[in-house]
């Protein structure tokens, strides 16, 4: 009896622990890659950096930014469950949406099971369905990622962008080889018959050609948006170049700043802009604009915790 107790109050004592390392251990990392770019660069130049931005400007279009991100998205995700899983309307997925945004300051290793746990709550979708789900969905964002990308080396072809065009040609060929297998119908090998029929994959097997293109005719207008957002935020921080210029870079800057990795893409996202747009700015000021874009990421995602999404965002907390 003794033991049971024990063992119930270290497996009770573990459990603070783990969410205190996994809140931890990512802004751990963020920080010191960007310790990493601070160096040889003075404080004083990245304050002055600051100082001289055009903090409207700059502020309209980060609050822009994460409005495209957080209504897109909402939209997005209401119509690929109910494409795949259970009908739910774009209402209903404002609050989900809401705490996986939150989370992503709080604990980013359950930031992304919010959806899930919502859809497996609320709609009885099971767990591994609901994540394969939004595999399905980070299938097609990789493949119009790689096709941005190769866009922006016609665009730029002396860019950074067409310096690793090899790779994201690479990528869009594996991502429409993958498509491929799950559209062609039920394979004849056994071994990936094995695979075909998973019941938790039914959304690759009951997916057409028109819910590629209705799922990425959504996601696109996303990406673009968030260029037009990028160019104003550089902008604001005295970085002239021509929309071209941030077009050719926009698919790495979207891949980095979405890693689940660091809360809000801390780390990966200056590392990208600086060394992206060196040509075009000091990296005093592309550092400066790239930590007042996570400072405002994480400052917008505060009152998300408030609310519905707050309740919603408790709830995934305690189920870990």
């Amino acid at each position: 009896m003794n033991a049971l107790v024990g063992s119930e109050f270290r497996a009770r004592l573990r459990r603070p622990l783990k969410r205190a390392l996994q809140s931890t251990v990512p802004y751990l990392l963020g920080l010191a890659i960007v310790l990493y770019l601070v160096r040889g660069t003075s404080l004083a130049t990245i304050e002055r950096a600051l100082s001289g931005a055009n903090t409207t400007l700059f502020i309209l279009a980060s609050v822009g930014s994460v409005v495209i991100w957080y209504v897109g998205e909402t939209f997005l995700f209401a119509r690929l469950y109910s494409y795949f899983n259970a009908r739910i309307s774009f209402h209903e997925m404002l609050a989900p949406n809401a705490a996986q945004y939150f989370l992503q300051i709080v604990n980013m290793a359950l930031a992304g099971s919010a959806l899930v746990f919502f859809m497996y709550k609320r709609k009885a979708v099971p767990f591994l369905s609901g994540g394969c789900t939004l595999i399905f969905q980070t299938l097609i964002d990789l493949e119009l990622m790689a096709v941005l990308w190769l866009a922006g080396a016609v665009l730029e072809p002396h860019g950074a962008a067409a310096a690793y065009a090899g790779y994201a040609a690479a990528a869009l060929l594996l991502g429409l080889t993958v498509s491929f297998f799950w559209l062609r119908g039920r394979p004849r090998s056994e071994a990936a018959r094995w695979i075909y029929d998973r019941p938790a994959l039914h959304c690759f097997r009951e997916a057409r050609l028109s819910h590629y293109a209705r799922l990425t005719a959504i996601r696109g207008p996303i990406f673009l948006g968030q260029g037009i957002m990028l160019y104003f935020q550089l902008e604001a921080f005295n970085i002239h170049l021509p929309f071209a210029a941030v077009f050719g870079l926009l698919a790495p800057v979207l891949l980095l700043d979405g890693v689940p990795v660091t809360p809000v893409g801390i780390g990966p996202l200056q590392a990208v802009l600086v060394s992206g747009f060196s040509a075009y700015g000091s990296q005093a000021d592309l550092l400066a604009m790239g930590l007042g874009i996570s400072a405002v990421n994480i400052a917008l995602r505060i009152p998300l915790g408030l609310g519905a999404a707050g309740t919603f965002a408790r709830e995934v907390l305690a189920a870990d």
